[in-house]
């Protein structure tokens, strides 16, 4: 039987103090300083759409706008990955707190197993925006993609006006690989889309300066 009790040593909080921001691996593999992955559920179909009422997160996600879905479309769609099922097209994570409160979706996908290339989508309500919680969620999806799928290239793209990304891109240690002039057609006008990318060799070099 064992007890959380910790063994008496010279310095017992030396490394209780200083918590480092990538998530520690002696618990949960899914479980980091403020949130855990799980399963998308059939549940979670109401929270998308939730978000889908969001007609600018949606632009800024997808690129540009969504044609709304019905209650039906939802519950169909969350049904069809619900619990890591279809997880060769999308492996969809509920992003949650300690205490079990919706934070938003991580979607993993765009997987190319010849390449070993892969990108994410990520959907957070709107309290839970800009305070790090998909930072967090990614790092944990991105140590997964790298060390258990065996993939080796990040690639995400935006629009140029999305500082959000931009900033989320450069705390992950994404470096900018070009830019698609012109590409996305929204709110009336061209916007150019920018690239950015991220191999395993530098998500480890990263984690090494964190630890």
């Amino acid at each position: 039987m064992t007890t959380d009790t910790p063994r008496a040593t010279s310095a017992p909080n030396a490394n209780i103090d200083k918590v480092p921001p990538i998530p520690d691996t002696t618990r949960s593999f899914w479980r980091g300083e403020r949130i855990r992955l799980r399963a998308l559920s059939k549940a979670d179909a109401v929270h998308w759409l939730a978000f889908d009422e969001d007609s600018e997160a949606i632009r800024k996600l997808n690129l540009g706008l969504s044609l709304p879905r019905s209650a039906e479309q939802a519950a169909e769609w969350a049904a069809r990955f619900a619990d890591f099922a279809n997880a060769d097209e999308a492996m969809i994570f509920t992003i949650e707190t300690h205490d079990a409160d919706y934070v938003g979706s991580l979607n993993l996908g765009g997987v190319d197993r010849r390449h070993g290339t892969f990108s994410t989508g990520t959907r957070l309500s709107a309290a839970y925006r800009g305070k790090g919680y998909a930072l967090e969620a990614k790092r944990i999806v991105l140590r997964y993609a790298f060390l258990e799928m065996r993939l080796q290239k990040y690639n995400l793209r935006c629009l140029e006006t999305n500082a959000a990304v931009i900033r989320h891109a450069e705390l992950l240690g994404c470096r900018p690989e070009g830019r698609i002039r012109r590409d996305v057609f929204t709110e009336g006008r061209f916007f150019d889309v920018l690239l950015f990318g991220l191999t395993r060799e530098e998500f480890e070099a990263s984690r090494a300066g964190h630890s």
